[in-house]
This record gives C-alpha cells, structure tokens and sequence, in this order.
C-alpha cells in the first residue's frame, strides 16, 4: 500500500530515524500536537485516538509494535516459549516509573491481571481471557502461563491498551504514573494536556543521546481538523495527525510543512446493532446494507489515493497472506429486492451517528446517498468525539446504527476479540455467531501458519455474508508535522506513535 500512496502523491515522504553515530537533532523545547480533546488517562481503558495518543507517551508496555508490525523490545528485553503456552519476559532491570520507584515483575503481573479481569471490564478481557496464571520468577522476569498455546501472545501484549502500572494501582486516570519517557503535568479536559519530561526515565536513542529530546509536549484539543492543519503551517502547532484528503497536498507543497505517511490497517466501520428488536437482527437486511454500499465510490469521495476498499472485513491488505482478497459485491437490485422480503418494502429509516472525527462527515454523507438509492432514509446524527466514546445516550456500544474509526492492530484477530465475539468488551453490534466464534479460537491457538491462514480466509468468508458491519475502506495513516520537525516515525497505528526521539532541527 506504501507503493500506491507514493504514486498517487509522487511523494516520498518518509522522515528517516537517525543513523547510529550522528547528531539526532538538538534537545529541549516544546512540542504541539494538534488532537481532539481526551476523555480518558488510564490505560486501561483508553477509547477515543487522543486517549491512546497520549498514553503511548507516557507508558512502556512489555514490548512495542513497529511501523512494520514486528514485535520490539520496550518495557521486555527478550521473550521466549519452548511451546506457545508458557511464555517468558525477561524486563530491564533499570527502569523506573516517573515517581522513581523501580518496575518490577510485580507490576506487570498486577496490570495484566487488571487486563484481564472481567469484574474490572477492561475493553481486552477478551484478549487475554486464554490467560491462567502469570508468576514471577525473580524481579525482572514474568512467566505467563496460557490456557491454550498462542503463537503471537507477545504481539497481544503489545497491544495499546497494556501500559505498565504499578502494583496497586486502582485509579491509574487520576494517579498516571508510568514508565515511559514523559509524564503527565497537567490535563484540563477542554482544553490541553500537558506532558514533561520523566526524570527517570534513562534510554537512549540510535545516536546514543539520552531520549526524550523534547522538554514538554502539549497535547491541545481542537474539534477542528482543517483548523489544526492551518495552525501548523502557521507555525502554532509541530504535528497534526490523520490529516484530511483535501489537506494533504497543501501540506506537501508549504515549505513549513512536511507529509508522514505510513502502511496501516486503519479502518472506518458502519456497524447496526443486530441484537433482539432491531432491523439488523434480520440478516436480509444485513445484507442489503452491505449490497447498497460502493465502496469504491466512497474511497472516490472521502480518499482518493489514499485508501483501498479491501473486503469488508477488519482483515485488510496489509495483512498479506491471512487477507481474503475478495472485492465487495454491489447490487442495488438485490439490496432492494432483501429489503422488500425483510418487510421493508416501503422503506426503512435510521439514524447514523457520527462522531465529529477527520472524514466521518463526508463519508456518512456520501453512504446515506447510497442508502437512499436502495430506499433507505439515513438520518446522519453528528456528535462530539467524547460524547460518542462517553456512557451517555447514543454512545457508539448503544447507538443502532454508528460509525467508528478502527486503528491499525498488529494482529487482525485482535479485531475479532474486541468487538466481534461474543461478549467482547466492545461488541458495538451486539452480534454473536457460534461458528465465527468458533473459528476465532482456533485462530488464536494454532501454531502452524499455513492452517492459521486458511482459519483466517474462512473467518472472513463468514464475517462477509453474516456480520452487520460495513468496514467501507482501508486508509493508510496520514499525519503531518512542521518543516523543523526531525527522526519522527509513525507508529504501525498513528495513535502509537511515539514522540520520543522526535527533536527540532
């Protein structure tokens, strides 16, 4: 996909990391980042893109996933199995949270069995659930011990929600102490969050230099994406992230600024409740959603050059052999002749909520028009970003019908586990299907690739003809920064990136 977005753009748009022995810029100032406001600290439970953001900041998990979704050292410095069930990380032995008080085995042991604990309610109870004991072996060494085996359980524990906590700790949004590389000075909720350097925090970059680079980084909240973009060229704002269609060749061509594009499996999703009393409960209509809906129109519209249809599954093509590669069918004809055998021959209304994020606008816009041709009137309800990702009415595991923008995972069956399996944490469509479930097990547990792949294609296969959701494109990440900015990679999802060998010029 990196290939597609450099020609469409004929850019390359790259900013390199510093290469072993040279000057990786100069320390010290501040760091702007342009973001939608924050809703919620604690790792554990970060939803909305800022939350994850932020907390990339300021937590080390045990290990982290690049920009080509390998598994890299972090909080652990090695891991090994001799069999896919009992899994050991060995952790550095220097690190410490930003209170100084050393990370120890039993920190990660009380983080993981928060994770996991489903009277806590973690959004990743799911993904952990395989989990049956975790041990220390001395100070800096962890066991996990698994109920089945799982040949990718250190990608799990890279996940975003997984920042080290300290042993204890049971309001980590009020406390935020972690072991990254800054740390949290002050958040007011409408308007900024405040990040300084943790003294105790002693890694190095490529060059050697002690990282970070920056003093502070201030995250600052604006609804307004367009906005964000001028006050970077402006000099106001160093980074926005997931910059719009319509900014990006601005972006390229200011001398102030420069264009960050990066392979993901970032994805925006339609999905319909299918539980009891709801239109989606019938797989008819299901399905006629999913006929009315031209992908390729949408991506025409919303992001030209810059996204693929892929198949309408979270499996996307940066997956390489675990994607099904079946373009997703168009039929007008049919969508409408499904309606009319579902009861609906005289149309059927619903209200989409949408929440107030980059592309979403435009994109409800132009699937309400799609849905429209199929005799469906698509009431668009926009919303704030901390409204739709609160508890409160219309919120996205609620509404009927919501679109949702999904970040890049480093494995795809961690979609699965979140949000399509029976009683995940955020099954937003209230879906369940024994036989998907089914196959999402063994997907997880099966150590030989080749089966592991044809686990995956079938799952796809299902999820295709029963799912209610539309997953209506797969965009690359798209961020920008200012001209000064220098040795800034985007993380494998954007909302992972780090900033911390990130320096001005």
């Amino acid at each position: 996909m990196k290939s597609l977005l450099s020609l469409a753009l004929s850019l390359a748009l790259f900013l390199a990391p510093a290469a072993p022995g040279l000057a990786a810029g100069k320390p010290g100032g501040i760091f702007r980042v342009g973001i939608v406001a924050a809703t919620n600290l604690d790792p554990g439970f970060a939803t909305s893109p800022p939350d994850n953001l932020i907390t990339s900041q300021t937590y080390e998990r045990l290990i982290q996933i690049d920009s080509s979704n390998n598994p890299t050292p972090d909080l652990a410095t090695a891991w090994s199995s001799p069999d896919g069930k009992t899994w050991t990380f060995k952790l550095r032995p220097e690190a410490k949270f930003c209170d100084g008080k050393p990370v120890t085995a039993k920190d990660v042991i009380w983080t993981f069995n928060r994770l996991r604990d489903p009277k806590i309610g973690s959004p990743v109870v799911s993904l952990f659930a395989s989990i049956t004991d975790i041990k220390a072996a001395d100070n800096h060494t962890v066991v996990f011990t698994l109920k089945d085996t799982n040949p990718e359980f250190p990608v799990d524990t890279g996940e975003y929600h997984t920042g080290i906590i300290p042993d204890g700790t049971t309001e980590p949004a009020e406390k935020n102490i972690g072991s990254g590389a800054y740390m949290l000075k002050q958040f007011l909720p409408e308007d900024r969050v405040i990040l300084v350097k943790n003294p105790h925090f002693k890694r190095s970059g490529p060059d050697g230099s002690p990282l970070p680079k920056f003093d502070e980084i201030h995250f600052i909240f604006s609804p307004d994406i367009p906005g964000q973009v001028e006050a970077l060229r402006g000099g106001d704002l160093d980074f926005v992230g997931l910059v719009p269609i319509e900014s990006a060749q601005v972006v390229q061509n200011d001398p102030n600024t420069q264009l960050l594009l990066g392979d993901s499996n970032e994805i925006r999703i339609i999905h319909f409740r299918a539980d009891e009393g709801r239109p989606a409960k019938d797989p008819r209509v299901r399905q006629a959603l999913k006929l009315g809906t031209n992908h390729d129109e949408i991506i025409a519209a919303v992001l030209p050059g810059l996204a693929v249809a892929g198949n309408s599954t979270p499996v996307g093509p940066p997956y390489g052999d675990y994607y099904l590669d079946k373009k997703p069918a168009f039929d007008p004809a049919r969508a409408k002749a499904l309606l009319k055998e579902a009861g609906f021959e005289k149309g059927l209304e619903i209200n989409l909520i949408v929440p107030a994020w980059a592309q979403n606008a435009q994109l409800a816009t132009v699937w309400a028009q799609q849905m429209a041709a199929i005799g469906v009137k698509v009431n668009i309800k926009m919303t704030t970003n901390d409204l739709y990702y609160s508890d409160g009415q219309d919120n996205w595991l609620e509404c009927d019908f919501g679109l949702t923008a999904w970040g890049s995972r480093a494995t795809p069956v961690t979609y699965y586990k979140l949000a399509f399996t029976a009683g995940s944490m955020w099954n937003s469509c209230h879906w369940s299907d024994p036989e998907f479930d089914e196959l999402v097990a063994k997907i997880d547990t099966e150590m030989d690739k080749t089966k592991r792949i044809e686990l995956y294609r079938k799952s796809q296969e299902i999820f295709i003809e029963r799912a209610p959701a539309i997953i209506t494109y797969v965009q690359n990440e798209t961020a920008a920064a200012g001209a000064k900015v220098e040795n800034l990679e985007l993380g494998y999802a954007w909302i992972t990136t780090r900033f911390w060998e990130a320096s001005f010029k």
